[in-house]
């Protein structure tokens, strides 16, 4: 439901303004947020915005282009978890957005929550920036400190490799993954990539997914989300992808030859007219980290990303830093190679270099996060750790 405010025929109007008179902060006895808000699914005309409250109440958010953060009204239900959807909005533009939460002992209601974002920028505006990190749930203090100088930033959006939460339980997630992003997540869309430990540590039932993590995130519908899907952002498309099926996940989706993941990936592959192409991943296509590479994944993608063109293939799992030389079939080839991009630095305990390979340029165990730039066919990615100095940077133009 979406309302356009009116004072006089806008009920929640009413309702919004009585509170604005007389509460002020959070009322004794009223709902609460106790996680987020965080946006998620981002386009250029809509947005998912996502809260828990302390107990099932309805809340009611009113959002618009900034400074109107009125304009419309929409209604969530009786919930704990609430996903509101707000569409039609505008492209490229800054929007604000005010939660309020009922006060349980009077009849009043009041704001638990007001902030901004902005939506995406169409293919015609080929420009943007965003972060990229992974394997970060641990909740350590360098976990912290990383987040501390991501917040510096003022990114599109937001991509995880991995890993979001160590032991992938849903009563872990708030103290290393809500909480630490919290600024972040209540102004940019995060786009997750499903990593082995957010399957559990042991990937023993077919539940856990749906217990854990599936019930929380909004994810596009342009795949079989949560597992894989792809989104745009100006003149780029990011394919993430569920490869842990390779390491052995039980109940990963599957992406050998002919199986629904890589047919949905070559098709959209093909299809894309965008000018950049990124693939995220969590297990690496190659790594000289302490975990490697698994073949049958590097010969099943591999050539798919050849063939179609990748420009980067953004990857986790491995915790450390490392940018390879432009590689194709294991050989350094600075004219067919594709650059693959390790950002396991998140926060979990580093690893260090297991073997030397000729195509890889660089291999840092530190913590870290990247930086990504695009402005038409210029891309500039700077490296960052966790106390804000620059590690590596890269340029690629097309």
């Amino acid at each position: 439901m979406r309302l356009i405010k009116n004072p006089i025929l806008n009920p929640y109007s009413l309702i919004l303004t009585t509170c604005l008179l007389a509460c002020a902060g959070s009322p004794a006895g009223a709902a609460e947020i106790v996680r987020g808000p965080y946006l998620e699914n981002m386009t250029v005309n809509m947005v998912t915005v996502r809260f828990r409250t302390d107990v099932d109440t309805a809340a009611w958010l009113s959002y618009g282009a900034w400074p109107d953060c009125e304009r419309f009204m929409t209604l969530s239900p009786e919930v704990k978890e609430h996903a509101i959807g707000l569409f039609g909005l505008l492209s490229d533009t800054t929007h604000c957005y005010r939660i309020y939460l009922p006060d349980s002992v009077s009849t009043g209601v009041y704001k638990a929550e007001e902030n901004t974002f902005k939506t995406f920028r169409g293919g015609d505006k080929p420009y943007f920036n965003f972060l990229a990190f992974g394997d970060s749930g641990s909740g350590s203090e360098e976990q912290l400190e990383l987040a501390a100088q991501m917040e510096k930033f003022d990114p599109d959006f937001v991509v995880h490799m991995g890993d979001m939460v160590e032991g992938g339980l849903d009563a872990d997630a708030d103290m290393r993954y809500f909480e630490p992003y919290k600024k972040m997540l209540a102004r940019q869309p995060f786009f997750l990539t499903l990593g082995n430990h957010d399957y559990g540590k042991r990937n023993e039932s077919k539940r856990f997914l749906r217990e854990n993590y599936i019930p929380f995130h909004s994810m596009p519908l342009t795949g079989r989300p949560p597992y894989y899907y792809y989104f745009d952002e100006g003149d780029a498309r990011f394919f993430v992808l569920d490869t842990n099926y390779f390491n052995g996940a039980k109940w990963a989706q599957p992406l050998d030859k002919g199986t629904r993941q890589y047919k949905w990936l070559e098709r959209f592959l093909s299809k894309t007219k965008k000018t950049w192409k990124f693939v995220i991943l969590h297990e690496p296509v190659y790594s000289t980290g302490a975990h490697g590479v698994i073949e049958a994944q590097r010969t099943t993608l591999e050539p798919l990303f050849q063939k179609y063109k990748v420009d980067l293939v953004f990857q986790g799992h491995d915790h450390n830093y490392e940018r390879t030389r432009p590689v194709k079939d294991g050989m350094p080839d600075d004219e067919e190679g594709i650059v693959y991009i390790t950002l396991g630095g998140g926060g979990q305990i580093l690893y260090f270099q297991r073997a030397n390979e000729d195509w890889s340029e660089k291999f840092l165990p530190v913590y870290h996060f990247a930086h990504i730039e695009i402005k038409e066919k210029n891309l500039t990615m700077n490296v960052y750790n966790k106390d804000g100095q620059v590690i590596d940077t890269l340029e690629v133009q097309k």
